[in-house]
């Protein structure tokens, strides 16, 4: 049976996300989601919340991780993994608890910190997938490049809304097999087939900043 995930979700444990528990539920059922992952800015506090919040999601615990040279994310995190570390540093981490390593939107020239095409290269094989349609990219060439570059390394691809609020959600997601498990995970991504639509990222920028003004404290 295939399945519908958005696997790159912010939650109210990021600072500039107010995406709560039932919200959620309450989207990806209207959306027909089987669930999502759960990726906060350096926090892994949020997907093991939402995972014991929501026990009728498939809530995969993931961590959007600042490396010293760009994002990395893990997903099926059980511990916390710091920012500021190498890129292989931080893979290593991700692997050795048995996590996946996801490069988000590493083709967004916008970003001030980004990995090459040649530094994502040496890493590849290091790397599990990457993300071949995000959301909002701030540069419209960017999910062509990371699709190009997933072919070219002969990497599985993921989708993901880098929702931020609730309305989001869903708009961009992955569609696979059941799994049980990362290694299952991984395997399914190969026959994944990736949906969705870009959403503006600089309204999300004022949303983010909103979220920041009225979210609940924790």
């Amino acid at each position: 049976m295939r399945i519908r995930l958005d696997l790159h979700v912010h939650s109210r444990f990021s600072f500039d996300s107010a995406i709560d528990p039932a919200g959620l539920l309450e989207v990806c059922k209207r959306r027909g989601l089987a669930g999502v992952a759960i990726t906060d800015h350096d926090c892994l506090k949020g997907g093991l919340s939402f995972a014991g919040e929501l026990p009728d999601l498939l809530i995969i615990p993931g961590e959007e991780i600042r490396s010293r040279e760009g994002e990395i994310i893990g997903l099926f995190l059980t511990e916390e993994i710091p920012p500021g570390l190498s890129a292989p540093q931080t893979m290593r981490l991700i692997h050795e608890q048995g996590g996946v390593v996801v490069i988000p939107h590493p083709f967004d020239y916008v970003k001030l910190t980004r990995m090459s095409w040649r530094r994502l290269g040496e890493l590849a094989d290091g790397i599990d997938a990457v993300e071949a349609l995000n959301g909002k990219p701030r540069y419209w060439g960017a999910n062509s490049r990371a699709r190009t570059f997933a072919e070219r390394f002969a990497l599985p691809s993921t989708a993901g809304s880098d929702a931020h609020k609730l309305e989001h959600v869903g708009l961009v997601y992955t569609e696979m097999e059941e799994f049980s498990g990362p290694g299952e995970f991984k395997a399914a991504l190969r026959g994944a087939t990736l949906y969705g639509k870009r959403h503006s990222p600089w309204a999300s920028q004022l949303d983010r900043w909103k979220a920041r003004t009225r979210r609940a404290p924790l």
